[in-house]
């Protein structure tokens, strides 16, 4: 293979994977031999994070900016909703496309297909299999949701989309191993590098009726936990690694030694866990705080790794270096291109919020140039967290679901009234914060403002037992925090007739959201909407009128 091809790049995307629910954090009853393997040949990312939610993680991983960029910051797509991510970014594997690659993705989109337009063989990709919604039933792979029901798999190669009736019955999670076997053995390797993007669905949950899905087969290998659902979760991880281990077998029996000297891989979470309400699927983000959803570090603070050839330098360490789902696009532009001065363009011309970490990653660099960013700003919920060097700020965490999961939730054991055990010392990955103290008011809430904050020192305190807000010790700190004009200051209006959001002082594309004149329930995003029916159209409100302005 020519030496001068830039490497191939397969990006493993789990969904709603638990910080604690890969076996290299020392689990007794996680057991995921593949992903383990990956991670002591590979670099663990410690210190790693992504948005609380599908939509908003999956939007700021493609186009390498923060969600709320892109108007995807509020919850996710839902089936049927006529909104999408924006037509007018450059989504990641189109800039790799430029640099000769071919792009196939399969697995689950969620990032808008109401229109052609938006579907991923529109947006970079060469070929599409998977679904487009954010969860399915994983045998027949029907999607239920907002009162519509239908087929949700489709095979897309740029030319004919169809709906994938072929797999019916076979497990979702095996049939995308089965597909990227497909594409890396169809694969020329030798004239062009490979982008592979594998966003699994598992172990996300299915539909209410069956929320956990897992081959009868494979559940009954499942030991270490007499709960019945978990029991299946931890069969949904087993089916995740030994995917992923057919696509890393794949790749060295099709490609070759050559091939695997120049293929990085990436695995990564889209977000936390779901120990407990939304999309419960019996993950474990023990000891974080809190489930997929919140600003707390269990919803955001993910699992991650990578593994190749150009990592060895840091093989089997343990990065704590900061960094964000939306480093991603310009880490692997650089790896793709070599040339650090074309990222430095990249980024300035596409206004990117990533920064590129393939020097911290090849360890060519010990310090991370991220050093804050920002975990979410939504008006609709007047919350907002961030985060600069050690210290965490959140304003309002509880708006979204009222704190009803904003504890610590740890995953049922062996029997009744036992919970999971770890072993400790087993990986300098492991958070361990003991239990959580008693008489320390957990609250996010200030006596001094009234306001529902709260400041943490995520170094000294990565559980968050600790509100600092009102510690006259760290008042500089938080207002460090409140006046970060490089996290980029949101602000928002709206009115009957209008939404607008602002960063930097941009104005963010409205969105089309109506069909022959009817208001559809995507005004709950805070999307502009107007009694107008348009189709693939770009819109902002007229500052004088609040009316819609075609572009």
């Amino acid at each position: 293979m020519a030496k001068s091809l830039p490497p191939n790049i397969v990006f493993l995307l789990a969904d709603d994977l638990g910080w604690n629910d890969v076996g290299f954090r020392g689990s007794q009853q996680v057991k995921t031999p593949v992903i383990d393997a990956l991670a002591k040949e590979g670099l663990i990312l410690n210190n790693y994070y992504t948005l609380s939610m599908c939509t908003p993680s999956r939007a700021s991983l493609m186009t390498g900016r923060y969600a709320m960029r892109t108007g995807l910051q509020h919850k996710v797509i839902v089936g049927g909703q006529r909104l999408g991510l924006p037509l007018e970014f450059k989504l990641m594997p189109e800039f790799l496309n430029d640099l000769g690659y071919e792009s196939h993705a399969m697995g689950k989109w969620h990032l808008g297909s109401f229109h052609k337009s938006y579907l991923p063989t529109s947006r970079g990709f060469t070929s599409f299999y998977g679904a487009y919604n954010g969860k399915g039933d994983y045998f027949d792979h029907w999607d239920t949701e907002v009162g519509m029901a239908g087929l949700d798999w489709h095979l897309d190669d740029g030319r004919n989309s169809t709906d994938a009736h072929f797999d019916y019955g076979v497990y979702g999670t095996r049939a995308l191993a089965l597909r990227a076997e497909k594409i890396i053995l169809e694969h020329d390797f030798k004239s062009k590098p490979l982008f592979l993007y594998v966003p699994f669905l598992a172990p996300h949950s299915a539909l209410g009726h069956d929320p956990i899905q897992v081959p009868r087969d494979t559940e009954g290998q499942v030991t270490g936990t007499w709960h019945a659902q978990r029991r299946k979760y931890l069969g949904m991880l087993k089916e995740l690694d030994d995917a992923v281990g057919k696509i890393m077998e794949a790749l060295k029996t099709f490609g070759g030694e050559e091939v695997m000297k120049n293929t990085m891989v990436m695995f990564s979470s889209d977000n936390g866990g779901a120990p407990n309400g939304m999309n419960l699927n019996w993950g474990s983000n023990y000891p974080l705080r809190s489930t997929k959803g919140y600003y707390y570090e269990g919803g955001s603070r993910a699992v991650a790794l990578v593994w190749g050839e150009m990592f060895k330098k840091r093989t089997g360490q343990v990065s704590t270096e900061m960094m964000h789902i939306t480093d991603w696009l310009p880490t692997l532009f650089e790896a793709a291109v070599g040339d650090k001065d074309a990222v430095e363009q990249t980024l300035k011309k596409f206004d990117l919020d990533g920064f590129s970490m393939f020097d911290v990653l090849t360890g060519k660099n010990k310090t991370s140039p991220r050093t804050e960013f920002v975990f979410g700003f939504d008006p609709l919920e007047n919350a907002k967290a961030m985060r600069v060097g050690r210290y965490k700020y959140i304003l309002n965490p509880d708006n979204r679901f009222n704190g009803e999961y904003d504890g610590w939730y740890q995953a049922p054991g062996e029997r009744p009234g036992v919970n999971e055990t770890m072993i400790e010392g087993h990986s300098p990955s492991q958070i361990l914060c003991g239990e959580v103290p008693e008489g320390v008011d957990l609250s996010c809430y200030s006596q001094k403002t009234k306001l529902r904050e709260c400041l943490y020192d995520i170094e000294r305190d990565p559980c968050e037992y600790y509100n600092l807000v009102d510690d006259k010790k760290y008042q500089n700190e938080k207002d460090n925090l409140l006046n970060r004009k490089t996290l980029g200051e949101v602000t928002a209006t709206s009115n009957a007739s209008s939404y607008r959001l602002r960063v930097q002082s941009e104005t963010v594309w409205a969105r089309l959201e109506t069909v022959d004149g009817r208001s559809d329930h995507s005004r709950e995003r805070g999307i502009l909407v107007q009694p107008k029916t348009l189709r693939g159209v770009r819109g902002i409100p007229s500052e004088k009128t609040g009316t819609l302005k075609i572009v």
